[in-house]
């Protein structure tokens, strides 16, 4: 399904003009979790993503999200008691907040092929999609690191305190090296010497990002070295992994990725499914295949050098929704 800016709405009248934007899902390709503590990651942005159409209308006290396909059907307002997922109308009254009293009589519509809650970034990839479409309909210029900034504080609503990875690698497109530290945040755009290609399966809705990263911050406070250890050798493992990126080594990159799902799963951030689905990527020749995300469920990326149809087919057979995706821009 996508979007058609002739839909039928039976209580808001839109006018003629609208504003169409776009917004990539993302992967982390190694160093989630451990970038929250200082760590290298790699992202990349994907074929997939978020598609808005934002036009005005009478009398809406809203904004109003007209939800296509965003893991539900229907209609979300800033209002603390109506329709729609919770979150979401914290972000539309946070939205409202950003942007002023222009967003009030907007009208947002919202079609995803990206799996919500997944690891995937769908709420990053929808907050810039948002900012997007709105500054688009009204003129304005959006400076990327005005769009970074903005794509944050909507960003909190959905994680809580997130790394910023996300929104960061969604704005940029690509593929991206992240480090944030208490002084500074450095992005490296890297550029592969080969075309990424990945099939992705998906074990489930996460419990969210924000739980599983203050569970682990629990369990390294109460073993600090040995986990302090952990995300080090995760950053190790990083630098790595840029280095086989950038001169397409694809066979050694795999082999990173499994080594750094094995310290994801030593943190307890994966589960069975998510090391189910990691076997049958690699008996299928996956070159490599780790969680993406969060953890705790969500999705599993493998990487092939081929056709990663038959690594999503197999994924198919075992119960597991799957898909093929590769790198959004190189």
């Amino acid at each position: 399904m996508t979007l058609n800016q002739n839909r039928n709405y039976s209580d808001v009248t839109a006018m003629a003009d609208v504003a169409f934007s776009y917004a990539p899902a993302k992967i982390i390709l190694g160093g989630e979790h451990a970038v929250v503590y200082g760590q290298s990651a790699l992202a990349l942005a994907i074929d997939r993503g978020v598609r808005v159409a934002v036009s005005r209308v009478s009398h809406a006290n809203g904004p109003i999200l007209r939800a296509i396909n965003l893991g539900f059907v229907g209609e979300v307002r800033p209002d603390p008691q109506g329709q729609g997922p919770k979150v979401l109308r914290e972000a539309l009254s946070k939205l409202r907040e950003l942007i002023g009293a222009d967003a009030q009589d907007l009208l947002i519509t919202v079609d995803s092929d990206v799996p919500v809650g997944c690891g995937l970034g769908s709420s990053a990839a929808l907050s810039v999609a948002l900012l997007r479409g709105i500054h688009r309909f009204f003129g304005r210029n959006l400076s990327k690191e005005n769009e970074a900034e903005l794509a944050l504080d909507l960003e909190k609503i959905f994680h809580g305190n997130p790394s910023g990875i996300d929104h960061t690698v969604i704005s940029a497109g690509g593929l991206i090296c992240y480090k944030r530290s208490e002084q500074k945040l450095l992005i490296d755009h890297i550029s592969p010497g080969r075309k990424l290609k990945f099939a992705i399966g998906m074990a489930g809705q996460h419990a969210g990002t924000a739980r599983a990263v203050s569970a682990l911050k629990e369990r390294s406070r109460r073993h600090p070295d040995i986990y302090g250890r952990i995300f080090s050798t995760i950053g190790d493992v990083v630098e790595q992994m840029k280095f086989c990126v950038q001169e397409g080594k694809l066979a050694a990159l795999g082999e990173l990725m499994d080594v750094n799902q094995g310290l994801l799963n030593s943190l307890g951030v994966s589960t069975p499914k998510l090391e189910a689905l990691c076997s049958i990527a690699r008996e299928r020749g996956a070159l490599g295949a780790k969680l993406t995300g969060a953890g705790g469920g969500g999705a599993v990326i493998a990487l092939v050098d081929d056709d990663p149809q038959y690594i999503v087919e197999a994924f198919q057979a075992a119960g597991y929704m799957a898909f093929a995706t590769e790198l959004e821009k190189v």
